[in-house]
């Protein structure tokens, strides 16, 4: 794989060129599904039908546990269909969301021409896949929804109340509320976006109600918790979900002082990483590569990154024991004495 960096827009006008006259088109995107991907299908599927007459179905691969996520899902009606449950010949063409089709995390039904790509994450050349008759990729921006909004912009359509609620939340999600990697055109979505979008279910987005799992999976982490001064490392044994690593990375990362928060779990027969960087110039993207190696596979872009390692050849103490040299090698902390998070004063 070759990773490539942002390319220019392309003419979005040849977007319509590549969509079919009539039939159905097979939305995806990456596994465990984020406010972002969600909100990006959200929108493709109002372009399609609003400007183009298409219809649209939804695949989501990867059950969605993180407490804001599902209650997206659920008050957004966002309805999907199980990938085995999927006949090819009932769809004229697929298009993919905030990932590649070449991404580890990505798997989409097989049978299906793939007529377009939309994604913020670094671009990569596979010689494995098929030439993409549109292909938008971008790292430039802080969320492939507002690469959607630029769409339903060009071809003048309005997003309404559903559509904008779910751009929305996939920009301040992706972005941290402008505070994370965004750029004068997220913003510029943001702010528009806000004026339509629905306040009390964003409201109900941001503050779900949470399970005592929750609540014990972090205070699990907590217990395997090791400060390295710049670096948090929280490496666990079972999760409960993909996202709660993510949640941890995130939320140890606002420990005063800490510039790196790399967080793992196993879930799902894979090993779980995501790694967040709050120091000016970092990059979370090859750090991650780099702690990975050859054992597992990772995207992501600016100051956050996820991976994972396939278990099916190493235990979860070795693949511990594999992130944790690496990551101490990278950030050139071998032979550090860690402290537990309960002994900082």
């Amino acid at each position: 794989m070759l990773f490539l960096p942002p390319v220019s827009r392309p003419d979005l006008e040849t977007f319509a060129s590549i969509l079919p006259q009539s039939g159905k088109i097979m939305l995806c995107t990456h596994r465990h599904p984020d406010p972002d991907g969600l909100g990006a299908i959200v929108g493709i599927c109002h372009l399609l039908k609003q400007k183009f007459g298409l219809e649209t179905d939804l695949v989501l691969e990867g059950r969605i546990r993180r407490a804001e996520n599902v209650t997206m899902r659920d008050l957004l009606e966002i309805h999907a269909m199980p990938k085995d449950g999927v006949d090819p010949a009932a769809y004229n063409g697929m298009i993919i969301v905030d990932s590649q089709p070449c991404f580890s995390h990505t798997h989409p039904p097989d049978g299906i021409s793939l007529l377009a790509v939309f994604d913020h994450h670094d671009g990569v050349s596979d010689d494995n896949i098929e030439p993409i008759p549109f292909e938008w990729v971008d790292s430039e921006f802080g969320a492939t929804s507002t690469m959607v909004y630029e769409l339903l912009k060009h071809y003048d359509v309005e997003p309404d109340k559903r559509t904008a609620t779910a751009l929305f939340c996939g920009v301040r999600y992706d972005t941290n509320n402008l505070l994370r990697g965004a750029t004068a055109a997220d913003e510029e979505a943001f702010r528009a976006l806000e004026l339509t979008a629905d306040r009390q279910i964003i409201g109900a987005i941001d503050q779900p109600p949470l399970s005592r799992e929750h609540f014990q999976q972090l205070h699990r982490g907590i217990n395997a918790c090791q400060d390295y001064g710049t670096l948090l490392l929280t490496l666990m044994d079972d999760v409960l979900s993909p996202e709660s690593v993510a949640e941890i990375a995130d939320w140890f990362l606002r420990l005063e002082g800490q510039q790196w928060s790399l967080a793992g779990g196993a879930c799902d027969g894979r090993y779980q990483v995501s790694l967040r960087c709050d120091m000016p110039g970092g990059d979370a993207y090859p750090a991650l590569r780099y702690i990975l190696g050859d054992k597992g596979a990772c995207g992501g872009h600016g100051r956050m990154a996820g991976g994972q390692i396939e278990l099916d050849e190493m235990s979860i103490s070795q693949v511990k024991m594999h992130i944790q040299s690496r990551a101490l090698e990278f950030l050139s902390l071998t032979g550090v004495e860690a402290r537990g998070l309960s002994a900082i004063e």
